[in-house]
């Protein structure tokens, strides 16, 4: 399962590697903790708080709701601040 969407940046990526997006216009809440390659996985980690960005994002093994990003479009920011 795959979903390509819009996504607001809701918490910075931490000491994890984990980053919270909220998807639009749904709201609907994903947990990134997997990147298809490093480039992806800087690309998310440079995001600030309230950016939107277009993400395509694929199930992370079995668990519920975390995801793997597997492409990164460039980020709009609404002024958001990265914590």
């Amino acid at each position: 399962m795959s979903k390509s969407n819009a996504y607001t940046v809701i918490s910075a990526q931490n000491d994890h590697e984990c980053t919270t997006v909220r998807a639009h216009p749904r709201n609907e809440t994903y947990h990134i903790v997997d990147y298809a390659d490093e480039d992806a996985r800087e690309r998310v980690a440079d995001l600030p708080v309230g950016s939107v960005v277009r993400m395509e994002l694929s199930r992370a093994g079995r668990r519920s709701n975390v995801w793997c990003a597997e492409s990164v479009k460039p980020a709009q920011t609404d002024g958001g601040e990265r914590r």
